[in-house]
């Protein structure tokens, strides 16, 4: 069952669900040095009036009563382009019938939501790198930059 989250609670329990799933690999499969922290992303999207009005997050509820699979999105108020854009912060799935269900719902939120722009990303080090981005560019997405990360 998909559902958006707006409860800190359940946010948790997505983020911790997900995090049992994928923290390992995310160690050393995904982005380069730097996995993802789960308490930090806890503390700063934890909050409803955040996960209301800026921080979107969508998550599949499996029958086990865990979570699955999740997709999140950040109203980017973009001083640089001078536009809202609906930017993705996360997007992982370990069902997979849920994760394109879950790009769909956020999609007609953006929709309903008047953002004109959306940002998807793809983790070049990901195993599914190439068919992440062949997928963005089959539905229209255009490729817009790269970035690069080096430890100081």
């Amino acid at each position: 069952m998909i559902k958006r989250i707006t409860n800190p609670a359940d946010f948790e329990k997505v983020v911790n669900d997900i995090y049992k799933i994928f923290g390992e690999r995310d160690k050393t499969d995904h982005h380069l040095f730097l996995p993802h922290d789960k308490d930090s992303i806890i503390t700063a999207f934890g909050n409803t009036k955040v996960l209301t009005w800026d921080f979107f997050c969508w998550a599949n509820l499996s029958d086990d009563g865990n979570y699955d699979a999740v997709i999140s999105f950040i109203n980017n108020k973009n001083e640089k382009f001078g536009e809202k854009i609906f930017s993705e912060y996360v997007w992982a799935s370990a069902n997979p019938r849920a994760g394109y269900r879950l790009f769909v719902k956020a999609l007609k939120f953006a929709r309903n939501n008047d953002f004109k722009y959306i940002m998807m990303s793809s983790v070049s080090n990901h195993e599914k790198s190439e068919k992440i981005t062949n997928f963005y560019k089959k539905i229209g997405f255009l490729k817009d930059s790269e970035t690069y990360i080096a430890k100081l």
